[in-house]
């Protein structure tokens, strides 16, 4: 076949790509992210399934039982190997960008060739082993029932992730409920979690596998914009996610998910978030260390949309 001229390499590549090509894809963000990057890596297998992909994370376990991944030798010579991020959150606020697009993109141009999206659901497997198994709230607790999955707590470094009225929540859906269905609270222990009452407490009692086997089991999660909301997108579990106004609504939505949030309604977040928190500084509206964009959006509204999959008939109690 005779080549277009003019053409760069990474040109060339995306118009004539390899039959096989062997490749190391590097993510090193927080589990969440890496979660998030599951949908371009599966896109990416789906559009090339005779490459060879390998990926290195602090989570392995977000790729355990993953079909898409062959072990590889980051020292071989015909190893390809990149780090993968996400710069397009920079534009996401007016573009309109999910969060999966970014990783697509960024792999799109660092291997030259172009990627088949199929969705943004994010993906998470789990073996007929593990289905098998006991699952840990009734090994834990006796509890033998329905549960709801609640991450209530932040990094320290992150008020923008702080809601600061689960208490209220958790009692609003205890009298619903009627001890049909329980509330199982979870986070990892060195993080800031509020002590609540009327929950069924695994705080700091589960790895990261354990807390992906929660999910599957449970009946769907609720939390702020953090891991626990990506594996109910994944698992296709109802989710209630507090969002405030930290990101842009467009960069995390889910069809199926509950996201509050209050862009637009406050200065710092009229078109997309404040991207606050951590390094990038704190919440500009604090009111009694509480973010305003967490204490607009009120319990009863929390309580409402989880009660919404109960009225729809999605889930029974």
């Amino acid at each position: 076949m005779k080549l277009i001229p003019h053409h760069t390499p990474a040109q060339e590549k995306l118009l004539y790509p390899q039959e096989i090509r062997r490749i190391i894809l590097k993510q090193k963000n927080s589990p969440g992210d890496v979660l998030t990057f599951t949908r371009a890596l599966g896109d990416l297998k789906l559009t090339f399934p005779d490459w060879e992909i390998d990926v290195r994370s602090p989570c392995p376990e977000i790729f355990e039982n993953n079909p898409h991944l062959t072990p590889l030798d980051e020292k071989d010579p015909n190893v390809e190997i990149y780090e993968i991020g996400y710069s397009d959150v920079n534009i996401s606020g007016w573009n309109g960008l999910h969060y999966t697009d970014a990783f697509r993109n960024d792999i799109e141009m660092k291997l030259g060739v172009k990627i088949n999206k199929t969705g943004i659901k994010p993906e998470l497997y789990i073996s007929d082993l593990e289905k098998g198994w006991i699952n840990q709230v009734e090994c834990e607790f006796g509890w033998k029932g329905k549960f709801w999955i609640l991450n209530a707590g932040r990094k320290a470094d992150n008020e923008l992730k702080f809601y600061d009225k689960w208490q209220q929540v958790v009692d609003l859906l205890n009298n619903y409920f009627e001890d049909k269905v329980k509330i199982v609270q979870i986070g990892h222990q060195n993080h800031i979690h509020s002590k609540l009452d009327g929950v069924l407490n695994l705080v700091g009692k589960t790895d990261l596998r354990q807390l992906i086997r929660l999910t599957y089991w449970s009946e769907g999660t609720l939390g702020p914009l953090s891991f626990q909301f990506v594996m109910a997108a994944a698992f296709k579990k109802p989710g209630v996610v507090v969002a405030g106004g930290k990101e842009g609504v467009r960069w995390h939505i889910y069809p199926h998910i509950r996201h509050l949030c209050v862009n637009g309604a406050i200065d710092c977040c009229k078109w997309d978030g404040c991207w606050l928190g951590g390094e990038k500084g704190q919440c500009k509206h604090l009111i009694n260390g509480v973010p305003l964009c967490f204490s607009m959006i009120k319990p009863y509204m929390i309580f409402d949309a989880v009660k919404m999959y109960y009225k729809g008939g999605v889930l029974e109690k």
